[in-house]
Formats: structure tokens, C-alpha cells, sequence
């Protein structure tokens, strides 16, 4: 376990980054993989298939994902704080309300699996093939839960290696099984879909194994479920706080992506493969984001909030550097990327995909405020602010759909997100300021 309240602000942050950066990266390199393999063995309908149901896909993880890392922030405020009595009553009221809202989550999208494609306006030429692959997906967030549960306690205690040491073995097994699935037995997007369940499996398995070995301190009892109202209401607050906005993010994805399914097949696979091609490019950002939650978290709990002004500074230095690399590389090796994924697109389908990564990487410096700055106030509490930010893009997602795409197409979707990145970064980065200037001048006494 990690301490984060001691040390060089800069190089804990590096340090325990770069695991979670080289996590995410294999965790989107059996995405990408999928991405590849159902493109070139599949087709492009395939791809778009997959593409069309990303929007719900991003959701369900959001939800958990978000709830779990807003948990988190409080086991890592009674880590800083050094009461491991309260940070086991922590995790055992986290596992409870994470089982009970991706149970829900399950059961509404299966049941109402046909009238969620329908209203993103599916067509139908790719109706089923979509529907097998929400469905696998759909089952497979029980072991989706495990592992973010498993890591994020990890991480809140300052283990972000092990995570990453585990993320490894799934994507491999994760490629080998999709060539299994989708090129030897032939099961289409639905052995790709059950390829990265199956792996996830093995990760959340190891990473259980290893809890119980190695790290006794972590793991609960029955005397531990214990729900205080206050106790509970602080506990929702994070979770639920952070899942909001996450999610209301996604569903604003989810209405965008309504109207990018009513542009053709062309638009989706080409809209698909750029994204694809976002998420890799955008991991970094979301590395320091994790662990400026941690950062903040810990030093709150700790009561040092100088280090706390240190570690923003030192985050955003490190996301601005990586935009920099991101746009030299988007600019020089985008079509490349692209082909990787739609090897025989038609031209205008790819150079579509180019255009949405050459637009929108130059506004990678006005997301990574709004993404690290916000992760931060999360860290601290600060919760509103962040969830004012996600509605403001999630009615700019609307006004996206009903209005820039009857005026622009799809060049309105391009320019949508530069846009309210921007807006959302002043927002956000103003009230971190306004936040750091009424903190304590004095570290709290240890």
C-alpha cells in the first residue's frame, strides 16, 4: 500500500500513474483488438454493429465504474486518515450498494434491450447483430463490478500495481480468445462480446485471490456491515455523486449517438473507429484523473492541503505534456490508425474518421483541465460543481442532436465536444481555484 501524503507530489503522481496508464492501455488494446478482428474478419456492417451500441455499453461501465471510484474517495480519506477500522465498514457498504445498483442495471437492460437500440435508431440491416452483442455485455457487468471493485479499493490504499500486473494476463487471454471465438468459431460479434467477459473474469478471480493472500487488511467481515445514517449518507454522496456524472455524460452520448445511427452505416463505422481511436489517446488523461482522486482523497483525510495544491499543479503539467505527443501523433499516423481498424472502408468513410481526430485533438489541452481539475474536486467533496459540469455537456449533447446535425451533419458532431470542452474546462478550472484559495493556509498538526 501506498501513502500518498508523503513525497514528492510530481513523482507520486508519476509513479502511480503510470500502472494505471499501462492498465488502461491493455484494457483498450483487447477494445481495439475487438475493434480490429471484427473489422477485418467481419466486415464493416459488423463494426458498425458494435459502434452502434457503444453509447449504452459506455453507460452500464460508467454507472459502475463511477460509483465504485466515488466509494473509493472515502476509503481513501479513512486510509489517509489512518482509521482501518472504518475503511473496512467503508468497503463493505461499497460492495453492498454497487451489487444492488449493477443488479438493477442488468435486469432493465435485458428486458428492455429491443427498445433501447430502437430509440437510438438502429437500423435494422444491424439490428441483431447489435442486440447479441448488448445482451453478452449486459450479463457479463456482475464480473465488470468485481474487478472495479477490487481495483479501486486497491488504488484508494495506494496500489495501483497490481491492478495493472492482473489487467495484463486478461488482455492477453482476452486476444487469444477472440481469435478463438470470432476466426476459428466463427460466433461473429457475439464470441467478441464473450471473449472480453471472459477475460474480465480472470482478472476479477486474480485480483479476489490476491486480496484475501496478500492483503488481509482490505478484507471484510460480517461485524463490518454496518450502516450508520451518516455514515451511509457520505458514502452515497461519493458514490452516487461521481456515477451522475459519469452518467450523465453517457447519456448525452446516448442521444448523440441516436443521431449519428440516422447518418448510415458509413457515419457509424467511421464515427466508431475514430472513437476507438479517442480512447487511446485520451488514456493518459484518465490515469491522472484516477489518481488525482486517490491524491486528493488521501491528502484531505491527512488534513495537507498544501500537497494537495502541489498535486493539481503537477497533474495538469503532465496532461498538457501528453497533448502535446497526442497531437503530433493523431496528425502524423491518423489515416494508419484508421486502416488498422476499416482496412477496406471506401476512402470517404476513413478520411471522415481523420477529419473527427484532427479536429478534436487540438482541444486536448482544455480536457485535460476539465477532466483532472474535476477528479479533483471529486477527491476533496467538491461534487456539484463537476455534476453542473456534466449537465451543461450532456444539454449541449441534446442541442448537438437537435440542431448542429440538421445544420451541419456531421460536422456538427465533430465540433460538438471541442466546444463544450472548452466551456466546461473555464467552469471547472475557475471553481478549483476558488476551492484551493479557501482552504486552510496551515497543514492540519499530524
Amino acid at each position: 500500500m501506498k501513502d500518498l501524503t508523503k513525497g514528492s507530489p510530481l513523482r507520486l503522481i508519476i509513479g502511480f500513474a503510470l500502472p494505471i496508464l499501462l492498465g488502461l492501455v491493455f484494457q483498450q488494446a483487447y477494445s481495439f483488438t475487438d475493434t480490429i478482428i471484427i473489422g477485418q474478419q467481419l466486415g464493416e456492417s459488423s463494426v458498425a454493429a458494435v459502434g452502434s451500441t457503444s453509447a449504452v455499453v459506455s453507460l452500464m461501465f460508467s454507472l459502475i465504474n463511477g460509483l465504485v471510484t466515488g466509494f473509493a474517495i472515502v476509503v481513501a480519506k479513512n486510509f489517509g486518515a489512518g482509521d482501518l477500522d472504518e475503511m473496512r465498514r467503508s468497503i463493505a457498504r461499497m460492495i453492498t450498494f454497487s451489487a444492488s445498483l449493477t443488479a438493477v442495471v442488468i435486469v432493465l437492460v435485458t428486458v428492455f434491450v429491443t427498445t433501447l437500440l430502437q430509440l437510438l435508431d438502429t437500423p435494422e440491416s444491424i439490428m441483431e447483430e447489435a442486440k447479441s452483442y448488448l445482451l453478452i455485455v449486459a450479463g457479463g457487468l456482475v464480473v465488470t463490478l468485481m474487478y472495479n471493485l477490487e481495483s479501486s479499493i486497491l488504488r484508494a490504499v495506494g496500489d495501483s500495481i497490481v491492478p495493472l500486473i492482473i489487467l495484463i494476463i486478461s488482455a492477453a487471454l482476452n486476444i487469444g480468445l477472440d481469435l478463438l471465438f470470432v476466426c476459428v468459431f466463427q460466433w461473429g460479434v457475439s464470441g467478441a462480446a464473450l471473449a472480453t467477459v471472459l477475460a474480465q473474469l480472470v482478472s476479477a478471480v486474480v485480483c479476489l485471490i490476491y486480496l484475501i493472500k496478500k492483503r488481509r487488511s482490505l478484507c471484510i467481515s460480517r461485524s463490518d456491515f454496518k450502516f450508520t445514517a451518516d455514515s451511509t449518507k457520505a458514502l452515497l454522496s461519493a458514490g452516487l455523486g461521481m456515477a451522475l456524472m459519469y452518467s450523465i455524460v453517457d447519456i448525452g452520448s446516448i442521444v448523440l449517438q441516436n443521431g449519428i445511427n440516422g447518418m448510415g452505416e458509413e457515419i457509424i463505422a467511421a464515427h466508431t473507429a475514430a472513437r476507438k481511436i479517442f480512447s487511446l489517446t485520451i488514456m493518459p488523461f484518465s490515469s491522472i484523473s484516477a489518481t488525482m482522486v486517490t491524491f486528493s482523497g488521501q491528502n484531505l483525510g491527512a488534513g495537507k492541503y498544501s500537497r494537495i495544491k502541489l498535486g493539481m499543479r503537477d497533474g495538469l503539467l503532465i496532461s498538457f505534456s501528453w497533448s502535446t505527443i497526442a497531437l503530433g501523433l493523431v496528425f502524423l499516423f491518423g489515416e494508419f490508425l484508421v486502416r488498422l481498424i476499416l482496412p477496406d472502408a471506401a476512402a470517404e468513410t476513413a478520411a471522415t474518421a481523420v477529419d473527427y481526430m484532427r479536429f478534436n485533438v487540438p482541444f486536448y489541452y482544455a480536457l485535460a483541465v476539465l477532466l483532472g481539475l474535476r477528479s479533483a474536486l471529486q477527491g476533496l467533496g467538491r461534487s456539484m460543481i463537476p455534476i453542473i459540469a456534466s449537465i451543461i455537456e450532456f444539454i449541449w449533447k441534446l442541442l448537438t442532436v437537435a440542431v448542429m446535425i440538421p445544420w451541419l451533419g456531421y460536422f456538427g458532431v465533430i465540433i460538438s465536444e471541442p466546444i463544450v470542452w472548452t466551456v466546461c474546462a473555464v467552469l471547472v478550472g475557475t471553481i478549483a481555484v476558488i476551492t484551493l484559495r479557501s482552504m486552510p493556509k496551515e497543514d492540519m498538526e499530524v
